[in-house]
């Protein structure tokens, strides 16, 4: 009888803590979709920033970016402050590539006409995976199911797929990629036999020296293209910018654009010190007591939303951590309230 008395006990205690940590990950979820984040931006931010104009003997017309993010995946700005900060770092033509998804393309199509003679703006996507991320320039719609763990076959049908759309294709980041994937990952040699236009040779501050020589080696078939892959103006997240593509286009509009990316017309422009534009914005006093609930928030919506081992690695570990804390501190009071139940005298 003591046993079961005993059980039902620890099993009540069991669901009430099941459900305290419920009530931790909902609210560490809604803190960080209606919470305000460290840094609060306006779209206002740079406007007194002075466009930054890189030193070069390269001749181009326009300067672009192939990757960024914005509030529709993992990034910190909005589309039009996402916008605002490339016009800040130089760039005139920016690609939108949100993990895995294409619902921004309304508010794109918006920004891309306010913008019209300022920036052109591209529609985009990364197809994030736990192999290959792909830069999918150009393209209108997505109706392919994105799997976790491609295949060879997957990934294949998903480039001819951009084509069809008349897009084009990089491969991103493939030194941070190979780094810390442990998944076979196609060479450069067979993505590019697959139809991949691009190899990202630099991605933020990392430089891929090899996939930049086998670039130069084999460039009747593919090209280099640089990327910034911001996610907020602060430089460990892409806010320091290293490099510029440049194109010389026909005239100043998206197909211009995607009709220099067909024909892998492309230089890079480098900065070895790497330039930021922070802008003007306020410090959001509040972060500092609620982070750990922004970080719990940040795992739980992008765990599920990004197919990306790469991502997900670090993030799992902090839950886990959370997981193993918060279970190992309800066995120890569990014990503890059972050691003082035993010592109550019987009826």
């Amino acid at each position: 009888m003591g046993f079961l008395k005993n059980f039902r006990i620890i099993a009540v205690h069991l669901l009430i803590f099941v459900i305290i940590v419920g009530i931790i990950l909902g609210a560490s979820v809604l803190t960080r979709v209606f919470g305000a984040p460290r840094y609060i931006y306006s779209d206002d931010s740079w406007e007194n920033s002075v466009p930054f104009n890189p030193q070069t003997d390269i001749i181009y017309d326009i300067l672009l970016d192939q990757h960024s993010h914005s509030k529709y995946s993992d990034g910190k700005l909005t589309l039009k402050q996402n916008i605002e900060w490339h016009l800040a770092l130089g760039f005139t033509a920016v690609v939108i590539t949100d993990h895995n998804t294409l619902k921004n393309a309304d508010e794109i199509q918006i920004l891309a006409s306010e913008y019209a003679n300022k920036c052109i703006i591209i529609q985009g996507m990364e197809w994030t995976t736990n192999t290959v991320h792909l830069n999918f320039i150009g393209i209108k719609e997505w109706n392919l199911k994105i799997p976790r763990n491609p295949t060879n076959v997957d990934i294949k049908q998903a480039i001819d797929e951009v084509h069809r759309q008349n897009g084009t294709v990089t491969f991103n980041h493939p030194e941070y990629t190979r780094r810390f994937v442990e998944e076979y990952i196609p060479p450069n040699y067979v993505l590019m036999s697959w139809g991949v236009d691009f190899i990202e040779v630099i991605n933020g501050v990392d430089f891929d020296e090899d996939s930049y020589y086998f670039v130069q080696e084999n460039n009747d078939s593919i090209g280099m293209i640089t990327g910034t892959d911001m996610h907020s103006p602060q430089k460990e997240d892409g806010g320091r910018v290293h490099a510029w593509t440049a194109l010389n286009i026909s005239s100043f509009s998206e197909e211009a654009v995607m009709n220099a990316l067909r024909s892998h017309k492309t230089e890079i422009i480098i900065n070895q010190f790497g330039i930021e534009r922070h802008g003007e914005f306020e410090y959001n006093k509040f972060y500092d007591f609620f982070s750990p609930f922004y970080r719990l928030g940040d795992i739980l919506i992008y765990y599920n939303l990004r197919n990306d081992r790469t991502y997900d690695l670090y993030h799992r570990i902090i839950l886990n951590v959370f997981l193993s804390y918060s279970s190992l501190i309800f066995v120890v009071v569990e014990g503890l309230l059972a050691f003082r139940r035993s010592l109550k005298p019987k009826k």
